[in-house]
């Protein structure tokens, strides 16, 4: 990693569904979360209005922790789909945790949206939530952060099967045309916990998580969040490598740069959510996992 490089986070940008910008797209507001034809017309005029590479999915982070079980309403206050209230009180109540189905609810819609885009010649991205993040949204949070104490094995486990179900919808997003699969795990942001939970556990668990993604896709490259892969690097979990581009380039032209030219499976230390604004530091991160 550069030493003169902070890598920090600037944040994402302003949400960009908005009741207006589904009128101008000729979708329906509420049906953008959950419908693949509205899904599409939002993604694609969020594309045009950004002058962006990518046509991003979906709109909310809740799409993996509904599958498995919570209990997820558009919220009022926000806008977007959110957590109604927590399906579990404790880890311990957690027995197991089901399938992801993916011939059935939103996810269904997802996967049917990026492969009608796929069809039409786009570049898909698709954002995908880390264990603890999706676990956050089933039980709540302080139990996860008292979980990394005393509660360290059951997490595993939970982790474990969260971490399987991820590996086969990565396997079906690749198999509906996904180019990208953004990563990232919040919650558990290595500036949030202590350096030692992190490297014995919630690093390694991301490390398993990203490792199963890999080995069940073939091609598709996944896109560490920087708050993810700074941490993840200064923890041993990884290295990696700038490739340097020309600097007139954004930060999506420079990804589908790489990803074209290069044997690449991970890539970090940016932000995609800023696909369209200019390229940072010069390059793009390659990152090989150890």
């Amino acid at each position: 990693m550069d030493d003169e490089l902070s890598f920090e986070c600037l944040g994402e940008p302003d949400r960009p569904i908005t009741e207006e910008l589904c009128s101008n797209a000729g979708a329906r507001y509420a049906a953008v979360f959950g419908q693949a034809e509205d899904m599409i017309k939002a993604a694609l005029e969020v594309k045009r209005l950004n002058h962006d590479e990518w046509v991003k999915l979906p709109f909310c982070v809740t799409i993996e922790a509904e599958g498995f079980g919570a209990e997820v309403e558009l919220s009022p206050l926000y806008g977007v789909p959110a957590v109604t209230h927590f399906r579990y009180e404790t880890i311990d109540e957690i027995d197991t945790l089901p399938q992801l189905d993916f011939t059935s609810g939103r996810v269904k819609e997802v996967l049917r949206a990026a492969s009608i885009l796929h069809g039409q010649g786009e570049k898909i991205m698709l954002n995908i939530e880390g264990p603890f993040t999706v676990l956050g949204q089933l039980v709540p949070s302080k139990q996860i952060y008292k979980g990394l104490y005393r509660k360290k094995e059951r997490l595993r486990e939970l982790s474990e099967i969260i971490g399987n179900e991820l590996a086969r919808y990565a396997r079906e997003a690749e198999a509906h045309g996904v180019d990208l699969l953004s990563y990232a795990d919040p919650t558990v942001a290595s500036d949030l916990i202590s350096p030692k939970i992190y490297q014995e556990l919630c690093g390694e668990i991301s490390y398993e998580v990203l490792k199963k993604i890999e080995a069940a896709t073939e091609h598709i490259v996944i896109h560490l969040c920087n708050k993810t892969s700074v941490g993840f690097e200064k923890a041993g979990f990884c290295t990696s490598e700038k490739i340097l581009l020309p600097r007139e380039l954004n930060y999506g032209e420079a990804l589908q740069k790489v990803m074209q030219e290069n044997d690449i499976r991970f890539i970090g230390h940016g932000c995609i959510q800023r696909s369209y604004c200019p390229l940072c530091n010069g390059g793009v991160y390659k990152l090989t996992l150890k």
